[in-house]
């Protein structure tokens, strides 16, 4: 098949979304289908080729981290020639909008993955005033949308739920994102990794991998780790990963007295952040606004237990290999303690760990969207 897909965030940006693409991509190929991406370009180095497609973007405003694209390009003259068989669309916004059109102007058949709550991150947008943020999301991005779409891939079931909820009509699927097993699991130097940011061998590290954005929830993770730190000196807070709210959790750090026990990465290579998984203890993983959380279950697959608050798309994750939360700061911090300090438990739910992350085969997860892609054929025609 040939395969369009759009969105609004691709690598060398690093998040979710961008990583559940290439994911997916790679898979498809693999499989002997033909993909081009239609996403940003983001710095000089993003260059067009025959694979990706770059539009012209800036940075929002307020977050430089987002980017405004011009859905406009001379390689657009092309699009029809090329005949594809479906379009994808990772995000509802510049590029998906221009990815609808393009599938009517076609009669190409269109799926969209619903990845993220965007009204959780409408924060960051502060013209929008905020009694009208919590609805945003619902009325505009997630009902219209999805509803002129053929069909949306959901990570989970209760997301699945939640759009039925707000009126979208269009045949979903549940399809999570998979992972690699084999690529996860080739990380490199552990004893490196922990050298180059000063772990010694006899302390004990949580890791958090992910964006540093009010909506993760780090702020509860850093005063979590507080206490524990505090009842085991031993202790180490691994932070992979970067974004607004980095000056104020160093200012927290500072606050709390827990700075010189903290290490901030920033973005690493997502083969570097396997190493940093494997190079840790515990998954210390607080946020309640996942849809799925891919990165904790690229950590569960290398055997590493979690700890995680009982939200939306992370319960259905987490349904073995670690402890589920309330909302809870005296709870998680006695589930962190627990898995510290009694040895059979860290064992069993580290076995458990990988028997979870083994169940999400990025093959099989290709093989899945595929047979959607091929249901669809003709709808249009």
């Amino acid at each position: 098949m040939k395969i369009a897909i759009f969105t609004d965030t691709y690598l060398p940006q690093i998040n979710g979304v961008a990583i559940s693409t290439q994911t997916f991509v790679r898979e498809f190929e693999k499989l002997g289908h033909q993909v081009v991406i239609l996403g940003p370009k983001t710095d000089k180095s993003t260059r067009s080729t025959g694979k990706i497609w770059r539009f012209k973007s800036m940075p929002f405003p307020f977050q430089p981290e987002y980017r405004i694209i011009s859905p406009l390009s001379r390689k657009l003259r092309l699009f029809g020639r090329l005949k594809f068989d479906v379009i994808h669309i990772q995000t509802p916004f510049f590029m998906g909008h221009l990815g609808q059109y393009m599938a009517w102007k076609h009669k190409i058949p269109v799926v969209h993955t619903y990845h993220t709550f965007w009204a959780e991150y409408l924060h960051y947008f502060p013209l929008i005033p905020k009694r009208f943020r919590q609805t945003i999301d619902l009325l505009l991005l997630s009902k219209n949308f999805c509803n002129r779409c053929d069909h949306i891939f959901v990570p989970t079931n209760e997301i699945q739920s939640k759009l039925l909820d707000y009126g979208v009509t269009t045949p979903l699927t549940v399809l999570p994102t998979g992972i690699d097993l084999e690529l996860i699991k080739s990380h490199s130097d552990v004893g490196d990794f922990r050298a180059k940011y000063g772990i010694k061998s006899n302390q004990t590290v949580l890791i958090f991998v992910g964006r540093l954005g009010q909506e993760k929830n780090v702020e509860f993770l850093l005063r979590s780790f507080a206490l524990v730190h505090s009842a085991r000196p031993t202790t180490r807070l691994l932070l992979v990963g970067d974004g607004p709210e980095r000056d104020h959790l160093l200012r927290l750090a500072n606050e709390l007295g827990i700075h010189e026990s903290i290490v901030l990465t920033g973005y690493l290579p997502h083969a570097k952040v396997f190493t940093a998984y494997a190079a840790s203890d515990i998954i210390a993983f607080p946020s309640k606004t996942e849809t799925q959380g891919l990165s904790l279950l690229e950590g569960l697959a290398l055997g590493k237990p979690a700890v995680c608050i009982n939200e939306l798309g992370v319960k259905h994750i987490l349904t073995k290999g670690g402890f589920l939360t309330n909302d809870s700061q005296d709870e998680y911090v006695e589930r962190l303690i627990q898995l510290i300090d009694d040895r059979s438990v860290y064992d069993r739910l580290s076995a458990e760990a990988t028997e979870r992350g083994a169940e999400f085969s990025a093959e099989e997860m290709a093989r899945r969207a595929i047979s959607v892609y091929q249901s669809l054929l003709g709808v249009h025609s």
